[in-house]
């Protein structure tokens, strides 16, 4: 998850109109249909953000696993969150700056990491938070480009689509899907891929009245291992699953992320579109 956050966003899509599925009938209006690129867009802006200009908080929390000899080991937990804010700048696309703050916690009482024990090689390592952004990033009914990759990413290619949606009486999912593979000369190869899967209402999508919609987020993530995770030169990768949803309020986000971010991150709860409006960068 954090992993992911570091990607932030990425290119490519799918280009086919015909590729959206179509909704369910008669829950959508006449003049909304998810096989039209504009109301996939829409939909899309209005599960992962808004199609306004208001303030956009998403939180998830999950585990990550290592993978050993096809073997899931739990690592370590993940608590994130992402603040974004968005506008319209043509039919087809809308500008979105983007900050991510994530945290690793330990599997018991979830609290937060500062030092971990790798249960394969037995080898205790710093564990760092990530802060990333404010990115800008151009969201279209294809997907994302990002204007700077961050991270590990940087300078490599990214591939991002939304996948059709699915549509079951009046609820529907879209899952969008990140993918990178690069290396660099003396560093260890970073393959990454992911899949967020958004969970809404048609009614709500629907509705012209509704700028946003209440979402439910489920994630999985694959990415190599990490220098830092301390497995040295050994081959693998690590796996990651979380669960969460769009927070109305930043006061809704998890009591504990509240406690961690004001702590470590305070201009982040205290005017996150003043950090959104700063200059790009990353922690």
């Amino acid at each position: 998850m954090i992993d992911r956050r570091e990607l932030l966003a990425g290119l490519g899509g799918i280009a086919a109109a015909g590729a959206f599925a179509l909704p369910a009938p008669g829950l959508a209006t006449p003049a909304f249909n998810l096989r039209n690129r504009g109301d996939f867009l829409t939909a899309c802006m209005k599960m992962r953000g808004s199609i306004d200009d208001r303030l956009c908080i998403g939180w998830v929390i999950g585990t990550r696993y290592a993978v050993i000899d096809h073997k899931a080991i739990p690592m370590m937990g993940l608590l994130a969150a992402t603040f974004s804010q968005g506008r319209k700048i043509s039919d087809e696309a809308y500008e979105v700056r983007a900050i991510e703050v994530a945290y690793f916690t330990d599997l018991q009482d979830r609290k937060l990491l500062e030092t971990w024990q790798n249960p394969v090689t037995g080898k205790t390592v710093e564990v760092p938070q990530t802060r990333m952004g404010p990115a800008r990033l151009i969201v279209t009914a294809d997907g994302l480009d990002v204007e700077t990759p961050a991270g590990e990413a940087r300078g490599f290619e990214l591939e991002h689509r939304f996948n059709p949606a699915v549509t079951r009486g009046d609820d529907v999912w879209v899952t969008e899907v990140i993918g990178i593979d690069g290396a660099r000369p003396g560093q260890m190869p970073f393959v990454y891929n992911e899949m967020t899967t958004y969970h809404a209402r048609m009614s709500d999508l629907a509705d012209p009245d509704q700028a946003t919609v209440a979402t439910n987020v489920d994630f999985h993530g694959l990415v190599t291992f990490r220098p830092w995770m301390g497995f040295g030169d050994r081959p693998g990768h690590t796996m990651a699953r979380g669960s969460g949803m769009r927070a109305a309020r930043i006061e809704d986000l998890p009591p504990y992320y509240l406690e961690l971010t004001g702590k470590y991150h305070p201009d982040v709860l205290n005017d996150p579109l003043a950090v959104l409006a700063g200059e790009p960068g990353e922690d």
